[in-house]
């Protein structure tokens, strides 16, 4: 009734002799299976599909399941078993002796040669029946062509079949048929049809990675956010973005809840397992409405295959979801960034470092990423994720601009260079422009430049909000941010710099409630602690500044919220505990880089105006990325009235 088909059995099947082993031998598993499960005179199966060898209880082999076979195409066609009867003997006697009612008497409606097919594989002599599948596929595909139930027509009979039954009924059956070609075919694919319409929205929920190894978690990591990047190219279909597909990571999942919290229609989930060079990918799609699956498959491949099964699972979702595409979307679908297997593992290694967002996995993104370059030097998105790699340096203070912006430079325009309208690398160069040259006008016309070509590129909205936030164009950055929301609503990184926002534009109970939403998608998520704090710090609740900087530094002992907490010290009054700061950063900079801009904070909110200019002095000299809020940064405000910090901001041309 609701056009759907399900594949209910499989067929029989018996382990054979190890082929592995010496000739003649076989196991112990093997010998038990076969002198106690399938030897002569045993009848095993379904009774009323078993063909009559079976029911004689002989030796079997391929012919007998066609036989099972035809005995469900008889019950599709007819609604009527092939071989009834009221007890098992009287079914054996049928399946032995009597010849089924014709198809046609039962349901006119069915073509002729459907019941010539459904004959022939229902002959009683196993030497007259279909003698392989090829022939009973082959026979079936002409069926189909000649009965011109190709899509179009099945969609006529589908908006026919509310006032025609023999219509509908002859639906059921050719959607039947189009799975039974498939399965005949001798793919690993189940197929559940739909009545024609579009799914406009899925989520590619991490692939889980099975096979017991952490050092394999960036090959599931890799195929699940190479699967939302290719889909999220396709027309009129919602994805839904990394950020927020991967809080599902390591969660067992209900696909109707989840369906229902991210508001989408199918959700994509699978498996890898990696065995040496071997690799198993398990996939299924599924309708989060009707919790039916409408797409599955298995994939056993070689590592170095990996992109072509990434190009299958998404050419078959872009079909199960009934997509229209057009020659040039398919195109995209399969445009690989790099034809080279070793390079392209690589590069899901670096992405799977450059997501972590730590110093150490930023370095060691930044050796993938340059092993991919040395397998492909063509290979123009490692470039870009280089570049960004050490971007991660800067924007996390573990560098100074000054050591790695002229690495990320040049990875960014040897990116453009061999792909001269990519998007990425243009927000990637406009970075390093801002905060390496303080050369606003040009690092603004390349953020435009990024989002005109990839309109849909959040880290682009994103970084051009910050660069507006830092020119106090708040206005236009909140339309940035926005638009970063709006496409990745639940990044943690995009709402925690939205509360960020509202703090420089002091607007604190703006930025109070923004960051309190963020820490409710992750109460763990140290940087919005951080931000909270400094939102508080500037309040009369010092107490609570304090409070949110500890949160911040157990969750993550990183030095800016460390400097930020001393900070706060400070303007709380516990001065001795501000300067043991102070100390504890001066003697952490002999072993590894702290920004000196840190150490500004620290001092300016000890009234130590003199020494927080030179350390502002440093920050000049180093091109600190903290730089970049110098003129809107309310920690500042005291210095803000003095030549000096003027001067500072007349040497890094920011406008007036």
């Amino acid at each position: 009734k609701h056009g759907e088909a399900k594949v209910l059995d499989f067929g029989l099947a018996k382990l054979g002799p190890d082929r592995r082993s010496p000739a003649g031998a076989s196991s112990a598993l093997t010998r038990l299976t076969e002198d106690e499960v399938t030897s002569p005179g045993t009848a095993l199966g379904t009774v009323a599909y078993m063909s009559p060898e079976q029911a004689r209880g002989e030796k079997l082999d391929a012919r007998s399941d066609l036989f099972s076979f035809g005995a469900v195409l008889y019950e599709m066609a007819t609604g009527r078993l092939a071989f009834p009867g009221q007890t098992t003997a009287a079914i054996h006697d049928a399946i032995l002796n009597r010849q089924s009612l014709p198809v046609l008497s039962l349901n006119p409606d069915v073509p002729d040669e459907l019941e010539r097919i459904i004959n022939k594989a229902l002959e009683k002599d196993r030497n007259l029946r279909y003698q392989n599948a090829s022939d009973l596929r082959a026979d079936l595909q002409r069926l189909k062509r000649d009965s011109g139930s190709d899509k179009t027509a099945i969609t006529h009979l589908e908006t026919t079949a509310v006032n025609r039954p023999l219509l509908a009924r002859r639906w059921g059956l050719l959607a039947a048929l189009t799975v039974v070609l498939i399965a005949l075919a001798g793919t690993s694919t189940f197929l559940y049809l739909r009545r024609g319409e579009q799914i406009d929205s899925i989520a590619v929920l991490p692939f889980a990675n099975v096979s017991g190894d952490p050092n394999t978690e960036y090959l599931s990591d890799g195929i699940s956010e190479s699967l939302i990047n290719s889909l999220a190219q396709l027309p009129n279909l919602r994805v839904v973005p990394r950020s927020v597909a991967f809080r599902y990571k390591g969660k067992e999942v209900d696909p109707q809840k989840a369906g229902k919290d991210l508001n989408v229609r199918s959700i994509l989930m699978g498996k890898v397992v990696q065995r040496g060079d071997s690799l198993n990918v398990q996939a299924e799609l599924v309708d989060t409405e009707k919790v039916s699956q409408l797409w599955g498959a298995q994939y056993n491949r070689k590592l170095a295959d990996i992109q072509i099964v990434q190009e299958e699972i998404t050419a078959e979702i872009s079909d199960k979801l009934r997509l229209r595409l057009t020659g040039q979307e398919q195109k995209l679908l399969t445009k690989r960034p790099t034809e080279n297997a070793e390079a392209y593992q690589l590069y899901l290694k670096g992405l799977y470092y450059w997501n972590k967002r730590t110093e150490e996995a930023y370095k060691r993104g930044i050796q993938c990423f340059n092993q991919a370059i040395d397998r492909d030097p063509g290979f123009a998105l490692a470039y870009v994720w280089l570049a960004d790699s050490y971007n991660g340096l800067v924007y996390g203070s573990y560098s100074a601009s000054r050591d790695v912006c002229p690495q990320a430079r040049a990875a960014a325009l040897k990116a453009l260079e061999l792909q001269e309208n990519l998007a990425e690398a243009y927000s990637s160069l406009a970075f390093v422009t801002q905060d390496q040259d303080w050369n606003w006008h040009e690092a603004e016309k390349e953020y435009k430049h990024s989002i005109e070509l990839k309109s849909d590129y959040p880290k682009a909205h994103l970084w051009y909000g910050m660069f507006l936030d830092s020119m106090g164009r708040f206005d236009e950055s909140q339309l940035e941010y926005e638009r970063a929301l709006k496409l990745d609503p639940l990044s943690l990184v995009i709402n925690s710099q939205m509360g960020f926002h509202y703090y420089l534009a002091r607007q604190y109970k703006l930025a109070d409630k923004q960051l309190k939403a963020t820490l409710e998608l992750d109460p763990g998520y140290a940087y919005a602690h951080a931000h909270l704090g400094s939102t508080y710090r500037l309040k009369p609740t010092l107490g609570d500044a304090v409070a949110e900087y500890k949160k911040a530094v157990d969750l993550e002992n990183y030095p800016r919220y460390v400097a930020m907490l001393g900070s706060s010290y400070a303007t709380a009054g516990k001065r001795s505990e501000a300067l043991q700061i102070l100390s504890d950063l001066q003697e952490l900079s002999k072993r590894k880089y702290v920004d000196p801009v840190l150490r500004a904070y620290l001092l300016a909110s000890l009234g130590m105006k003199e020494k927080a200019l030179t350390a502002l002095e440093i920050g000049y000299e180093e091109h600190s990325f903290l730089m970049r809020w110098l003129k809107v940064q309310p920690n500042f405000d005291p210095l803000r009235s003095d030549p000096r910090f003027q001067n500072l901001l007349r040497r890094m041309n920011f406008p007036p």
